[in-house]
């Protein structure tokens, strides 16, 4: 390998200047995007040791960096294709994080932005802790629900609860939420009684979303990006 091809490898390893990358950081993509390789590549020789199922969004611990790194100066230098002393404990601690913490709050509330890159399921899982953190007390369906909704939230009031269906929807700004969905949780809603259905969206509605839902009435709510930036805001202060 000569002197050029080392600074290569040292300068693809160990960019300079600022971090601009769309991903949470600690997760595949956004260690990706250090390193100057697309999430894919890197994933791909993430599978050449052995370490299937990743995706841009997987958490992986902070400890493994620098095993990674010298799996990939290996790749480089093509002088050794031995990978980690160990694969086995490189994957299992590559793995995605199942709970909400207090720092991924207090980064979302900084960078309401970050939402879109969350994985649906990684969305629920937010929603819910956010309805769980105003009082009410929330249960996830599973991953293969076929119901129709994802959280299933009750809020005491007075002698008696309040049931409330929620249908969350990641999606990219522009990708508005239709009139479709809205008339969907609200059969839902009907059909197992509930008092209100709420359609949550990282994005917004669609005017006929909208109508509907005044149509509707007060059984159905709809809670937006904005509202969203308003229910994490109080997290930016967290230690």
């Amino acid at each position: 390998m000569t002197r050029y091809q080392q600074r290569e490898a040292f300068d693809i390893l160990y960019p300079i200047g600022k971090l601009q990358s769309n991903h949470l950081p600690g997760t595949i993509g956004y260690f990706a995007d250090r390193i100057r390789q697309r999430p894919a590549t890197l994933i791909a020789q993430l599978e050449s040791a052995g370490i299937h199922g990743l995706t841009p969004n997987h958490f992986f611990d902070e400890s493994a960096k620098e095993k990674l790194l010298s799996f990939l100066r290996a790749q480089h230098s093509l002088e050794s294709k031995e990978l980690y002393v160990d694969d086995a404990e490189i994957a299992s601690k590559i793995v995605v994080v199942q709970t909400i913490s207090a720092s991924l709050l207090k980064q979302l509330a900084t960078s309401p932005k970050l939402l879109h890159s969350l994985e649906s399921r990684r969305f629920e899982e937010l929603v819910a802790r956010l309805l769980e953190d105003q009082g009410c007390e929330v249960t996830l369906t599973k991953r293969t629900r076929d119901g129709g909704y994802d959280v299933l939230g009750r809020i005491k009031s007075g002698p008696a609860d309040l049931l409330f269906l929620a249908e969350c929807k990641r999606y990219a700004p522009d990708n508005k939420v239709g009139v479709e969905v809205v008339r969907g949780l609200y059969g839902v809603t009907e059909a197992h009684r509930a008092n209100l259905g709420l359609v949550i969206t990282t994005s917004s509605f669609t005017r006929d979303a909208r109508e509907e839902k005044l149509r509707i009435g007060p059984r159905i709510d709809l809670k937006e990006y904005s509202d969203l930036c308003e229910w994490l805001a109080p997290y930016r202060g967290v230690a």
